[in-house]
């Protein structure tokens, strides 16, 4: 339309979170596991520097390396274009070659950790208890014993691990894994009392009094939640996480032949599965969601159906069917909406769309809570419902001072690798309060020449190179016992999935005042991600024009007018969009003047240390 005012292009100059940002992987992962760079070095063959990066921020690297819900996976920027890199199988990949699994004294991984660490030494501070040994738990531990503080974690259980003993079944994680790894916190001086749970014949006062200077609740969510509908007190109705711990340590209940599990998670899976490998000859799901938008893990909903599961996708459950005082089905109804339009939950039904699916076990999947029995009135401790502990996020206390809650009880079920951020977090909190300083984090970046552009290249067939799931045990061999159902990958497997990665730490940048305006480089582009505009349809916030009016020496103002003279004098803008960019160098090759660079961003945060007043 004559008269209307042309689209300009939205820009930023680009600053250290600029940078940073554009490494999703790292940015994405809750403890910032430069996840990018360890690949980069499986595919480069430097295991040990891999290992080294995973191992940096993550006290439990290895069980990651089976279990994490991968959110960088999520976040990877291969994935926008095909499918993502395969970062947590790549994990367990160089795990086994020099994680806690593959030396005989797993304190050896520790020099790996990037914690701080008391220059006094280990046990040099004061006493610090921690209530539960799960995740977050045990990382808060990790990173207080490395601080100097003298540890104990108290856990009601007979062995440490919380869910990933409890929750996660044999056939996903290890529990040999899992207590290599427990040991190598252990070997800091940390000392873990099983079999002792608080609330009985020891109290949090109790605890005060024994000289603990803070205490950290970190119970989790071991508790499973019912459903209030008809027929779930029936014999046959079970509770997914009362059931899916009683298998994991050997004493699975008794089940029918034919099961039905309710709920769409990753839990409900987990009971689904471990049902099979009971001897089930039918497992069904029931869940609210329609498959595409289920919250199971898509390897678990594919594995699940290998294995023979009957997934009644869009289904909600209506009452348990009984006879004679025992589960005869599970009564069910079309759910034509989970979410209403405000995003809450509030699912809708379709009338008359009853249907019963046929069984002898019901097995109940949709929630956990909190067992906070052990806080008395006494205590002082503010809830903001009962289960619920009152907790500031920002640095997980509670309302009395020198007692911390973290992880699923701070915040409610995550991941496992959100587990070890919120103790790590929380130890930091903790470090804190008891020596009386304020530590804050800089941010840093630095960038590094990658060398000669023209000799700069890619893996050959990096963009062609298709994603391949780790090997895993064929699913009539793996029906019939506990036994790890993922195999991982080969050298060769891994080194082909690794070289996937967009090296998304390198970077183009750009000299203005050598560019001679060719267009070279926007030709060359396989992608398309450049593209030279004139300055006037570019719009950015303040920096952007504070580099322009210094550069040129001219307002903004005058220069989106337009005037011809001053577009002349300023000139060319040069756009990259990041999203395209696949690292290949091909601008940095043709550019006559070397007006384009590749560097490498190498981010660092440092840790600052302000007393209190």
């Amino acid at each position: 339309m004559r008269g209307a005012l042309k689209e300009r292009y939205r820009v930023v100059v680009p600053d250290v979170d600029y940078f940073a940002g554009l490494v999703r992987c790292r940015t994405s992962c809750p403890v910032g596991t430069d996840s990018g760079a360890y690949v980069q070095a499986i595919a480069e063959g430097d295991y040990e520097r891999a290992y080294a990066i995973a191992r940096a921020p993550n006290p439990f690297a290895s069980a990651c390396g089976r279990v994490c819900g991968h959110p960088c996976e999520a976040a990877c920027r291969r994935g926008y274009i095909d499918e993502a890199v395969s970062i947590r199988a790549l994990k367990r990949f160089v795990t086994e070659k020099y994680g806690v699994e593959a030396i005989t004294d797993p304190s050896g991984v520790v020099r790996f950790s990037n914690a701080r660490r008391s220059k006094a030494g280990l046990g040099t501070r004061e006493k610090v208890a921690i209530i539960g040994a799960g995740p977050a738990g045990l990382s808060a531990a990790h990173d207080l014993a490395l601080l100097g503080y003298k540890v104990t974690v108290f856990e009601s259980e007979s062995e440490p691990g919380g869910m990933m003993v409890q929750g996660i079944p044999h056939y996903r994680l290890s529990r040999k894994l899992i207590k290599t790894e427990i040991a190598s916190i252990e070997a800091l001086g940390v000392e873990i009392k099983c079999n002792t749970p608080i609330g009985k014949a020891l109290s949090l006062k109790d605890i005060k009094e024994m000289g603990y200077k803070a205490i950290l609740i970190s119970v989790g969510l071991q508790l499973g939640r019912a459903l209030p509908i008809e027929g779930a007190n029936l014999d046959g109705a079970l509770i997914g996480m009362d059931f899916i711990r009683a298998v994991n340590y050997g004493r699975p209940p008794k089940i029918g032949p034919r099961v039905v599990v309710i709920g769409g998670g990753n839990v409900a899976y987990d009971a689904s599965r471990s049902a099979v490998r009971l001897g089930a000859k039918e497992v069904h799901m029931a869940c609210l969601e329609t498959r595409d938008i289920m919250p199971a893990d898509p390897v678990e909903i594919l594995e699940g159906e290998e294995e023979g599961i009957i997934l009644h996708d869009g289904r909600g459950p209506k009452r348990i069917v009984g006879k004679d005082g025992k589960v005869a089905g599970l009564e069910t109804i079309k759910c034509v909406r989970v979410f209403d339009e405000n995003k809450r939950f509030n699912p809708e039904y379709a009338p008359n769309s009853e249907s019963v699916i046929e069984c002898d076990t019901v097995i109940i999947t949709v929630g956990q809570a909190a067992d906070l029995s052990f806080i008395k009135e006494d205590d002082g401790i503010e809830m903001v419902r009962p289960g619920v502990l009152k907790v500031n996020l920002d640095n997980y206390k509670t309302n009395v001072p020198g007692i911390f809650a973290t992880g699923d009880v701070a915040y409610g079920p995550k991941l496992l690798i959100t587990a070890v951020a919120a103790g790590q977090k929380s130890a930091r909190s903790i470090d804190e309060y008891l020596r009386g300083v304020s530590i804050g984090i800089r941010k840093k970046g630095i960038m590094h020449p990658v060398g000669d552009p023209k000799e700069y290249k890619m893996f050959r067939d990096f963009d062609l190179l298709g994603r391949k799931e780790p090997s895993a045990l064929k699913a009539k061999e793996r029906r019939h016992d506990l036994s790890l159902v993922e195999i991982g990958y080969g050298e060769d497997e891994a080194a082909a999935q690794a070289r996937r990665c967009y090296k998304c730490h390198i970077n183009t940048i750009f000299d203005g005042d050598l560019c001679i305006l060719c267009g070279g480089c926007v030709d060359v582009c396989p992608t398309f991600c450049l593209k030279m505009v004139p300055v006037t349809e570019v719009e950015g916030d303040e920096d952007l024009r504070k580099v322009v009016e210094a550069r040129y020496r001219i307002s903004w103002e005058e220069l989106m007018r337009g005037d011809s003279a001053l577009v002349a004098q300023v000139g060319t803008a040069m756009l990259k969009d990041e999203e395209r960019c696949i690292r290949c160098g091909y601008c940095a090759k043709r550019c006559p003047t070397g007006a384009v660079t590749l560097e490498v961003f190498e981010y660092i945060e440092e840790i600052e240390e302000v007393s209190a007043k």
